[in-house]
């Protein structure tokens, strides 16, 4: 499977602090919303959330294994560099 989520999503990500909304914003650039679809920004969006989850101290290993599941699946579609670079972000090794 290709890899949805790049290094230049990312990239826009953190240049809208991690709130792709603020590109349907007026002043946000066109260029940067026509980079990223909403494929890209849900599946980025998810990632990150899954990545916290596992953090969670005081959760079932049920829903820790179905996280770490659904992390697997989502790396398939998102660049390593991406993937190496959030995970250092939260600290997951």
């Amino acid at each position: 499977m290709k890899n949805i989520v790049t290094k230049e999503i990312l990239d826009i990500y953190d240049k809208y602090e991690g709130d792709f909304g603020l590109l349907d914003e007026p002043w946000a650039s066109k260029k940067d919303r026509k980079k990223v679809s909403l494929e890209q920004s849900k599946l980025l969006c998810e990632y990150i959330d899954q990545l916290h989850g596992i953090n969670v101290e005081k959760v079932s290993n049920e829903i820790k294994s179905q996280t770490i599941r659904r992390i697997k699946e989502l790396e398939n579609v998102i660049d390593s560099e991406v993937v190496r670079i959030l995970k250092t972000r939260i600290r997951i090794t």
